[in-house]
């Protein structure tokens, strides 16, 4: 009798350090927002901007610790991954890095990946609450190169480029985060509509060519310069589109905005709230364009804004004899 109360205590000891364990599991899968999120919100670097990612390099982003599913899943609703992952949930979850600011939200970009496709998140958190996501680059078994960028203005940039018949096109998407807690779309671009006779479309063709350095401006008929007359003198409009040569690596930029001269023969662009800065150099009948600040938000991320053009031949008119 005695040898089998031993027996009984000994299994309901057993049985005990084994449910023991399994709440010890719970508690660590299991966090309380609000209290214990710190080891959550902990598990993300403070991240440098500007930011950005190809679709070529994400797996470069997968040298953290993993976040476990159940964690992360208590602070972010697992319907962000329904794009592109469907039903599958056997994930890895790998944080990048958070962007905090102080009394407003906070960013958190995360790696994602299954066995067949890897994706770059980017979440907010508004008042300690989950309020907007956005994937900034899927990986992809097309030939179109994906590229997504940050900017310290916290501008989400998505860029697209594709090579069709030795011609270069792009799409170029600009987020931002806005007080109705989602991401509104800023500004979308793209050259789809360009034909492959027609060359690039000069959204400038209607203002008016009377100032010294109004002109067309080409580089080949895929990298182009046009200028027009402003409203005051020493100032231009311009539009410049230009396509890098490489076909393993198409890269390519595209940007309008106005032009003011700081000298006889300089010109610089600057966008407002941008820290995109451009500096025209005229000489002769040739233009030298430079790229002073960051423009990412308008190029790929692996060219720049940097070259020469030579000003186009303006055609004769001719009269008519009556």
């Amino acid at each position: 009798m005695r040898k089998y109360l031993v027996t009984v205590i000994i299994l309901i000891g057993v049985a005990a350090c084994k449910n023991n364990k399994s709440s010890n599991v719970d508690k660590v899968n299991k966090v309380e927002t609000g209290s214990d999120s710190s080891q959550f919100i902990n598990a993300f670097k403070e991240l440098k901007l500007p930011f950005s990612v190809t679709d070529t390099n994400m797996t470069d982003l997968a040298k953290t610790d993993t976040i476990g599913y159940a964690l992360f899943t208590q602070f972010v609703p697992d319907t962000i991954f329904n794009n592109p992952f469907g039903k599958s949930r056997k994930l890895s979850i790998y944080p990048i890095g958070k962007i905090g600011q102080k009394g407003k939200e906070t960013y958190f970009a995360t790696f994602v990946k299954d066995k067949n496709q890897s994706v770059v998140y980017l979440f907010v958190y508004d008042k300690k609450k989950f309020t907007a996501s956005i994937p900034l680059v899927i990986s992809n078994k097309d030939d179109i190169l994906n590229t997504a960028s940050i900017d310290k203005k916290l501008s989400v940039v998505i860029n697209k480029e594709w090579t069709l018949k030795n011609d270069i096109f792009y799409k170029r998407t600009i987020y931002a985060y806005n007080n109705a807690g989602v991401f509104t779309t800023v500004l979308t671009e793209t050259n789809e509509d360009r034909t492959e006779k027609g060359g690039v479309i000069n959204p400038l063709d209607t203002f008016p060519k009377k100032y010294k350095y109004s002109g067309d401006y080409t580089k080949g008929k895929k990298n182009v310069l046009f200028i027009r007359d402003g409203k005051v003198a020493g100032e231009y409009l311009f539009f410049v589109h230009f396509e890098g040569e490489s076909k393993d690596e198409p890269c390519g930029g595209e940007l309008k905005g106005s032009l003011h001269m700081v000298s006889e023969k300089e010109a610089a662009y600057s966008g407002s709230g941008d820290p995109c800065a451009l500096s025209f150099t005229f000489k002769s009948n040739e233009v030298k364009v430079k790229e002073n600040g960051s423009c990412g938000n308008y190029r790929g991320i692996k060219c720049f804004f940097n070259d020469t053009y030579i000003k186009k031949k303006e055609p004769k008119t001719s009269v008519k004899k009556k």
